[in-house]
């Protein structure tokens, strides 16, 4: 499948309106922090202060394990490519060289 200006002008309009989804969500949580009183620094203190360490040591186990599943694809694809520039030198099937 061919990637057109058509796909990239799509994938630009969804980017855009996932933009200003986002903004529209943004406003609207600051708006209910305001209403109950509690700034964003304060909400993020509370939320620090009350994690519990088993919390904690789930979320870095799994950052570790996203972290190795990463490298693992990146070592795939370098691979990959390798085998793809490889078969690009070996010309047309069935063509002899003079």
């Amino acid at each position: 499948m061919e990637f057109t200006e058509k796909d990239l002008l799509e994938q630009e309009q969804a980017f855009e309106a996932v933009k200003e989804e986002f903004s529209r969500l943004n406003a609207r949580f600051d708006g209910m922090l305001k209403d109950v009183g509690i700034t964003a620094d304060d909400l993020k203190k509370t939320l620090e202060e009350k994690r519990s360490p088993e919390l904690d040591k789930a979320f870095n186990q799994a950052k570790e394990e996203a972290e190795r599943a990463g490298k693992t694809r990146v070592a795939q694809t370098g691979a990959a490519s390798a085998d793809q520039t490889k078969s690009a030198g070996r010309g047309r099937p069935g063509a002899v060289k003079i």
